[in-house]
């Protein structure tokens, strides 16, 4: 009788000692899958960046450095620098531009709890869009591109994430699209057919970039949008100022029950010009946006003034 009681109390405290390591290792997961969520908007580029980008639980260092008239992306890890520009053949990451910066988003885009490194910016005034990884004790650069949206579908549900990439000026005509799979790029190009709200974004976009002030909206926002966010619209100024659209990014963020996006977060800029005036008059305007799924349609639902 004692035997089976200490057997029966072996196995409830083994039981238990399970639950806590497996509840432990949930915990953890969850803590670096936000951790990666959280940094969907672009870094701070302004100062160096601690972040562990090679899965070993230490921080690890980006660091943004100008030469001459280029940025480069130095990362100091295991006790190891490198310069990501020396990844890709003519070793010139971006150009600087006081209208233009650099943009870095960390996303584990293939699932293995280490992020992959996303930047945009401009490389002899077009658009540049870099991946980079990390495996094998070193960093690689998985893809490159001079369109100027980048986006990520199944961003953060039981699916794979997806990219995509495209040129806004020439639409999904331009649109390709891969995974991440065993640290290679899988093109799926042929399997993509649209973007869900990239239409409704194209016309926001014109918006902006239209020479003059609007008389009415187009048929693309949510009627429950408010008047203080549509006001954006209207305080442009585009007697003084003009608007080109510089690139986009954009990731899902909510699905229904079949996983299929509900929910879009745009982020959106462009360079702003102030009319008759010098090459060297100009900013960034970043505006982001929110779309949302109802009846077939994905409306912009919010409007938001980052810069």
């Amino acid at each position: 009788m004692k035997l089976i009681l200490k057997e029966k109390k072996h196995i409830i405290y083994l039981s238990i000692l399970t639950l806590i390591i497996v509840g432990s290792i949930i915990f953890i997961l969850l803590i670096n899958k936000n951790k990666y969520l959280q940094t969907i908007s672009p870094l701070t580029s302004s100062k160096n960046i601690d972040f562990d980008l090679t899965g070993d639980s230490k921080n690890d260092t980006i660091k943004l450095i100008k030469r001459d008239n280029t940025f480069d992306i130095n990362i100091d890890y295991h006790n190891t620098n490198i310069f990501l520009s020396s990844k890709i053949k003519d070793n010139v990451l971006f150009n600087i531009s006081n209208s233009w910066p650099i943009k870095i988003y960390l996303y584990d885009i293939s699932r293995d709890l280490r992020p992959e490194i996303i930047l945009q910016g401009t490389k002899n005034n077009k658009s540049m869009c870099y991946v980079f990884n990390f495996y094998e004790e070193d960093f690689y650069n998985l893809y490159s591109s001079d369109k100027n949206v980048f986006g990520i579908l199944d961003s953060n549900n039981t699916k794979t994430p997806q990219c995509y990439s495209l040129l806004s000026s020439k639409g999904i005509s331009s649109l390709n699209s891969f995974m991440l799979i065993n640290n290679k790029v899988l093109d799926t190009t042929k399997d993509s057919k649209n973007i869900p709200s990239f239409n409704n974004v194209i016309s926001f976009i014109n918006l902006i970039e239209a020479p003059y002030e609007l008389d009415s909206l187009p048929n693309i926002f949510s009627s429950s949008i408010t008047n203080n966010e549509l006001s954006v619209l209207w305080n442009l100024d585009k007697e003084n100022y003009s608007y080109y659209f510089q690139d986009g990014f954009f990731y899902d963020y909510e699905w229904d029950t079949s996983g299929n996006p509900i929910s879009l977060k745009w982020r959106l800029t462009f360079e702003r010009s102030r009319l008759k005036s010098s090459e060297t008059d100009k900013n960034e305007l970043v505006l982001s946006l929110d779309c949302h799924l109802n009846d077939s349609n994905y409306n912009i639902t919010s409007i938001e003034k980052l810069k």
